[in-house]
């Protein structure tokens, strides 16, 4: 395909989503450009009015809308997303990150919907780095989806409280916090790692378990997180209470060789369809599919 021109609108937050679908267009050689864009992409509702307000500006820019989850608890979540909805109509097509999130949007969205994941970090396995760390926890950890609490009575049980290591934007005030830490420290803690603990109630798409995975760290999730269930087998995922965790936890280290081996299978797939060159490649799929109809008609 020719030189594309991309925009690019939203969220980028702790992960650096908008900013690695950008570098991954960069990498297949197009350009990023907000004047006169071929296809704008917006992944945040709240920045939804300025992406259409750019596409009313350039009314030929192909105009994809993507959602990342349903935040069931938030107040007044269903006006929330019923006005969202309604935003979507205005775009070329509505892209979400898993196949939940799809099944969840389709109850206020009817128009068609493309499946594109979100670009992991840049994380990559090193088979000489020892396992120093026993567990690892990336994410929010005071929102009460994420239940990290969950976690920590786990490990409390085992007396191994204090072997909980703690990334991201929140301090629980237990374990070992680090703050939020650069790419490269994270592929380093990833590797170094044993298991990487994520015990949410739900995902848009859990990419702190596919990032230890291609890391060669062992996730444990709950399984009322049906997102990350639509990824893996059920040999990483344990009841939502602190017992089963525990309990998983154990059954892991009996045989951690034999997980180890397990979750690096997965990150042989994961590294490539997770890849932010992957997803560039995927968004201007669905841009060219949609510029062969449009001809065909």
């Amino acid at each position: 395909m020719n030189n594309i021109k991309f925009a690019g609108f939203g969220w980028d937050g702790y992960t650096g989503q908008i900013t690695r679908i950008k570098e991954g267009f960069k990498s297949l050689g197009h350009e990023l450009s907000y004047d006169n864009p071929d296809i704008i992409f917006c992944n945040d509702p709240g920045q939804y009015v300025k992406a259409i307000q750019h596409k009313q500006k350039y009314p030929k820019a192909f105009l994809i809308l993507n959602f990342l989850d349903i935040p069931w608890h938030f107040p007044d979540v269903l006006k929330k997303i019923t006005n969202e909805a309604k935003l979507m109509k205005t775009a070329n097509v509505v892209t979400v990150i898993s196949h939940k999130v799809k099944k969840d949007l389709s109850g206020f969205y009817e128009g068609k919907i493309e499946v594109i994941y979100n670009p992991i970090k840049d994380v990559e396995y090193n088979s000489d780095t020892k396992k120093e760390n026993e567990f690892l926890y990336v994410g929010r950890a005071n929102d009460p989806v994420k239940r990290i609490k969950l976690a920590h009575e786990a490990l409390k049980i085992l007396n191994k409280e204090n072997e909980l290591i703690i990334c991201g934007m929140e301090d629980p005030k237990f374990g070992r916090y680090m703050g939020v830490v650069k790419d490269d420290k994270l592929s380093e803690l990833y590797n170094k790692s044993k298991i990487v603990l994520l015990p949410s109630k739900a995902e848009g798409l859990g990419l702190t378990m596919i990032e230890g995975m291609v890391c060669g760290s062992v996730p444990i999730v709950c399984s009322d997180n049906l997102t990350a269930k639509e990824f893996i087998s059920n040999e990483f995922v344990a009841e939502p209470n602190p017992e089963s965790i525990k309990n998983k936890i154990e059954e892991i280290n009996k045989n951690y060789e034999k997980f180890h081996k397990l979750s690096l299978e997965y990150a042989e797939k994961f590294k490539i369809q997770f890849n932010k060159k992957t997803i560039a490649k995927n968004i201007l799929e669905i841009y060219k599919k949609k510029l062969i109809k449009n001809f065909i008609d």
